[in-house]
């Protein structure tokens, strides 16, 4: 029996090997991988990969070393990248007329009870024998490119300290206010040889308000009368898609419907945007498009459950078919969007419609309804471009290089999980380049060591039948002497 297990032990380390050998040799495409230095590397998906896929969403696919190990990778699609700009320009402002009303208890008292101190029954005498006097400026905001993220007040400074509460208030018709910016405090300090301010109000959120009022509560009167000028920072955020490629797919083919032609894609790359190329006599069309939805291969592993998933699925279409007679089939389509694209000649020259955005899609076969105009002829058909964005690949450079590329299996390969926490490092990585396949053997992983390694994995072919022929004969022996013991006991 011991003899057996170790046997058995053996076979199974074998049989393993053998599975793993032949899954890396199972890719239909190998592509290798530029030398780099650094442990953590990046490159760009290129087009040809697309090709050799057989899965959806990059499930057979894999990066490995020189020795056949898969080594951790995560594919992530480009984002929009961000570029913050800051500049700085002069605003106008306006000084609110120094009238009774502006000048009251209750204005001061409005603005002191936003700062927590004022008890709400002080007159305008016992105001001013506090020191405590309101003034105001109106700002009106133009129409400028960017937030408005903080102001400087630039103050006239004299011999005397000042200092100010101020509230920024926004309204639209400059009568009806509400607070921007809670209390700040700012102050200008004379000194001998240089003098200190504190003078910049930041801003957490901005306002669309047309106008803007800064509201000072300070301990001089007319404390707005010695504003010198009033300066804005602006922050502009421009959003940079990352590069689009564009291909041209097979011409289109009329459909039976009238309006209705499909085109064929030759891969599976993430289509996210479209774009027509009118026909010289038209100018406008209008319609949907639909595709058909990439379907992965079925496992061999999964045949058994899919058959009795599908046996379930008749008999259920044969039950509502019973039950509901005229109900109609399922549509392959699956419809995605409409679109509604032109190019208007003007007297300035034209003007034409942006493309058709997508949520990436990957499907080989699409249709395209136009309902304006009804199509008859093929000349009158556009041209149709598909955008796609290239992901980016991120791989822990594990084990001996070169590094390859593996793409297209019919068996789904095992991977090995990327670190969460180290895809943030995106920005830090050295770049390196995904090159053209290798087309001199059908895998070039390791092409100097194909031919070893295949007959490597020959040997332990052999050596798994002869073990479980051993084993088949060891059990029959087994059997006999335990058949002939019974035998004799019961004689």
């Amino acid at each position: 029996m011991r003899l057996f297990s170790v046997f058995l032990l053996g076979s199974t380390i074998v049989f393993t090997s053998q599975v793993n050998a032949n899954n890396m040799n199972g890719f239909q495409c190998s592509f290798p991988i530029s030398k780099g230095q650094q442990s953590i590397r990046k490159f760009t998906m290129i087009s040809e990969v697309y090709r050799c896929l057989k899965y959806s969403d990059h499930k057979d696919l894999v990066i490995v070393n020189s020795e056949h190990q898969i080594v951790p990778f995560h594919i992530s699609t480009p984002s929009q990248a961000v570029d913050v700009s800051i500049y700085k320009q002069e605003i106008s402002f306006y000084q609110e007329p120094a009238a009774s009303t502006y000048k009251t208890g209750d204005q001061i008292r409005r603005i002191a009870q936003l700062t927590g101190v004022a008890s709400g029954s002080e007159s305008d005498v016992q105001w001013v024998n506090k020191n405590s006097y309101y003034s105001s400026v109106i700002i009106e905001q133009n129409k400028t490119k960017g937030r408005l993220k903080s102001i400087i007040i630039n103050y006239r400074t004299g011999a005397d300290p000042v200092s100010s509460t101020v509230v920024v208030e926004a309204s639209s018709d400059l009568q009806n206010w509400s607070t921007l910016l809670s209390p700040q405090n700012i102050f200008y300090l004379p000194g001998k040889h240089n003098n200190m301010q504190s003078n910049d109000l930041k801003f957490s959120s901005s306002s669309d308000e047309k106008y803007l009022r800064l509201a000072f509560l300070s301990n001089i009167d007319d404390f707005n009368t010695n504003i010198i000028g009033i300066t804005g920072e602006y922050e502009v955020t421009k959003y940079i898609d990352s590069p689009m490629q564009w291909f041209n797919a097979d011409s289109l083919r009329s459909l039976d419907e009238q309006g209705e032609w499909s085109m064929s894609l030759s891969d599976i790359r993430p289509v996210s945007r479209i774009r027509f190329t009118p026909a010289s006599d038209i100018a406008y069309y209008q319609g949907s498009i639909f595709i058909k939805r990439y379907l992965d291969p079925v496992i061999d592993s999964d045949q058994h459950k899919t058959r009795e998933d599908a046996k379930k699925k008749i008999k259920h279409l044969i039950k509502d078919a019973v039950q509901y007679p005229h109900a109609q089939s399922v549509s392959p389509w699956q419809h995605i969007s409409i679109f509604a694209q032109y190019k208007i000649q003007t007297d300035n020259g034209s003007i034409k419609s942006s493309d058709i955005q997508l949520t990436p899609i990957q499907s080989k076969t699409w249709k395209f309804v136009f309902n304006q105009p009804r199509m008859a002829d093929v000349s009158q058909l556009p041209g149709i471009e598909f955008g796609w964005q290239s992901p980016q690949v991120i791989f822990i450079a594990q084990g001996a290089g070169p590094f390859f590329l593996l793409a297209g299996n019919a068996e789904l390969p095992q991977k090995a999980v990327f670190p969460s926490h180290l895809v943030a490092m995106d920005e830090n990585l050295e770049v390196v380049d995904l090159l053209p396949e290798e087309k001199n053997n059908d895998i070039n992983v390791l092409a100097s060591s194909d031919e070893t390694i295949d007959m490597k994995y020959d040997l332990k072919t052999i050596l798994l039948w002869l073990t479980l022929f051993f084993g088949v004969g060891l059990m029959a022996l087994m059997a006999s002497q335990l058949a002939r013991k019974i035998k004799s006991e019961n004689k």
